[in-house]
């Protein structure tokens, strides 16, 4: 899009008045198309470097994985013959969504009660990825796919020289 076409639809936006915005929160309503409070990642984690050495293994929260992904992921497993089975592990798909790429993982509790990811996330997302330590991840459990969605969300700022 040119930046012509993009001034004129940011010019066709309204802007309010402050007696409009006042009006509104006086009577409770909100008429402003807000989608900051939407945010997708259920699990966010900065990177330690337990997480991209070669133990190959995302070591994920486990409040997070029983609030957020258990309750959806129980079909799923069953239909693998893993019957809930989170201490041996059951393949999941992970689509990373900013290179729009599909990889298999294991995710399985942790002797720690938490939950990683193991077999192959070092190759599949670290090396593949570049992330380092620092690094801010996303996920969250997609239902409708029955998989992970990944995403890079900050790069770790550089060391200073």
């Amino acid at each position: 899009m040119n930046n012509a076409i993009a001034a004129r639809r940011l010019a066709g936006f309204r802007f309010y008045a402050r007696r409009e915005k006042e009006e509104e929160r006086r009577l409770g309503v909100c008429t402003k198309l807000d989608l900051k409070p939407y945010d997708p990642w259920t699990i966010r984690k900065t990177l330690f470097k337990s997480d991209v050495d070669g133990s190959s293994r995302l070591l994920l929260g486990k409040d997070a994985v029983e609030k957020y992904v258990l309750p959806h992921i129980g079909p799923c497993w069953d239909r693998e013959g893993c019957a809930n089975d989170v201490v041996k592990g059951c393949k999941v798909s992970v689509f990373d969504i900013d290179t729009g790429t599909m990889h298999q993982l294991v995710l399985k509790r942790w002797m720690t009660d938490s939950f990683v990811l193991t077999s192959n996330w070092v190759n599949e997302f670290v090396s593949r990825r570049a992330l380092e330590k620092g690094n801010e991840i996303g996920l969250f459990w997609d239902p409708w796919n029955a998989r992970f969605c990944f995403g890079l969300l900050r790069k770790a700022a550089a060391p200073p020289n």
